[in-house]
């Protein structure tokens, strides 16, 4: 008798597993609150050269600051820059050479804001952009900001693993739309940086009554506790069962073959030929997946709407994705189901390649059809990731993956920098990665339907059923 025969007999969905998800709501809400809280918190609203002397009367400040600021090529006036000395038309642009009076011929025509910047404060009172002036030349600290800010369903049967997980993942699109409230309330980033945070201490308490997983427990042989938590999960589901076929001696078989020597490691997961290959490939996946969804979320601007109006769109569109993912794993595969959301990523972003700055509204809606992708194809990581990694080492391996999802994660912000060599390069790069990771996802076993693998044997089973004993020996026993 396996651990699925068990699970079956003390129930494999119902007010166990239920009471299992309701534990885990309160953190999956507030994880967005943190990782995507770079949105408000290193926002940078409209800004220009703080300028001494500018008038009271503000009929006449759109002329005066003409004539002390150029303009851009796109007509707006310069953020960044000033004129050395105020220019008598006001209609001089950027890059024009005209003199006035006073002005040397070897000086330049425009200059740094000296002086620091001045800001609107209409929709935040202060962020840490507004607070430190990282603007402009010091924009780089600003992303580098947000990068430094980012710096297991085994209780459930096969049937009903797909519906838990992304039930599971909603908690996560409810935090994303919280936040947009939240940000909306609360402009001062000390304070919003303190509202996201209290909560984390009743989101910790509240893992204190999540059960460690019966399945892991046996492959360390403790068998007398994964024993106790199967009984409390057969009472709460209303499950009798028997005691000759669930007595302790009876799980101690189960857990005999499953028993591991030594704590795993990282480098089990690349030990033998199909772990390696789809930990290598898992890796790829996981940090596109998160270096596009960051790249996308984290880039509220230039979309017609205000940030909380983009931010609570971004979440509202992340309900419907989680429907496509239900049914498109159940009868398309979580193989092709993540590949396919990250190609429909990646053609958001190219397609907005192709779409002129002026047509805000097209703008706009290929950025929510991203942002509902790039949220499937994460939702879908998780659920895949943690079937194609046998029990003894699915947390190792989700914790690998995890690590260089962050990192992704990480990286995303930074990425934007690059509009500075070329303003498309960053769309292209988010894109591109993404594409990269589609095809990836494509090398990977199709797990549909399948039970989980608790051995690096039952893993290694379809590609190397002779040579594996001799691998094997170093995690399991030798049973006689």
């Amino acid at each position: 008798m396996g651990f699925e025969e068990l699970l079956e007999q003390v129930g494999g969905f119902g007010p166990f597993q239920l009471r299992n998800v309701a534990l885990l709501a309160l953190p999956r809400v507030l994880l967005p609150l943190h990782f995507l809280l770079p949105i408000f918190l290193a926002a940078v609203p409209a800004h220009r050269c703080a300028l001494p002397g500018a008038p009271a009367n503000f009929s006449h400040q759109d002329v005066w600051l003409e004539a002390h600021l150029p303009r851009e090529p796109d007509g707006t006036l310069s953020s960044c820059l000033r004129f050395a000395y105020p220019q008598a038309l006001p209609n001089t642009t950027l890059g024009e050479e005209r003199q006035s009076r006073g002005e040397l011929e070897d000086e330049p025509a425009t200059v740094p804001c000296s002086q620091g910047w001045e800001y609107d404060h209409s929709e935040f009172s202060s962020t840490i952009a507004t607070e430190w002036d990282l603007v402009c030349e010091q924009k780089g600290l600003n992303r580098a900001a947000s990068t430094f800010f980012f710096a297991e369903l085994e209780w459930l049967d096969v049937e009903h693993r797909t519906v838990a997980g992304v039930l599971s993942s909603t908690f996560w699109t409810g935090g994303v739309m919280l936040l947009a409230l939240v940000g909306y309330l609360i402009r001062d980033w000390r304070w919003l940086l303190l509202a996201v945070t209290l909560p984390c201490a009743p989101g910790i308490l509240s893992l204190w009554w999540v059960p460690e997983s019966a399945r892991w427990l046996l492959t360390q042989g403790h068998v007398k506790e994964a024993h106790r938590y199967l009984l409390h999960c057969a009472r709460l589901n209303g499950r009798p069962v028997c005691e000759d076929s669930f007595s302790q001696e009876a799980v101690s078989k189960v857990a005999a073959g499953e028993r591991v020597v030594r704590r795993p490691s990282y480098l089990d997961l690349f030990r033998t030929p199909r772990l390696r290959h789809i930990s290598l490939c898992c890796v790829v996946v996981w940090f596109g997946v998160n270096f596009s969804y960051y790249g996308l979320s984290l880039d509220v601007s230039g979309l017609g709407l205000n940030v909380y109006q983009t931010q609570l769109l971004f979440g509202a569109v992340e309900l419907p994705s989680k429907l496509l993912v239900y049914l498109s794993v159940r009868y398309a595969g979580r193989r092709l189901t993540q590949a396919g959301t990250l190609l429909g990523t990646a053609l958001a972003f190219g397609t907005r390649l192709l779409v002129s700055s002026d047509m805000k509204s097209w703008s706009t809606v290929l950025a929510v059809m991203g942002k509902a992708f790039s949220e499937a194809a994460f939702t879908t990581a998780y659920l895949f990731t943690s079937e194609l990694y046998p029990t003894v080492l699915r947390q190792t391996g989700m914790g690998l993956t995890a690590l260089v999802g962050r990192l992704g994660g990480s990286l995303a912000p930074l990425a934007a920098l690059l509009d500075g060599v070329w303003l498309s390069l960053p769309k292209l790069t988010y894109g591109g990665i993404a594409l990269l990771a589609a095809g990836t996802a494509l090398l990977l076993p199709e797990t549909r339907q399948a039970q989980l693998p608790e051995t690096i044997q039952d893993v290694e089973r379809k590609s190397a059923p002779t040579s594996l004993q001799e691998e094997e020996m170093p995690m399991k026993q030798v049973q006689n």
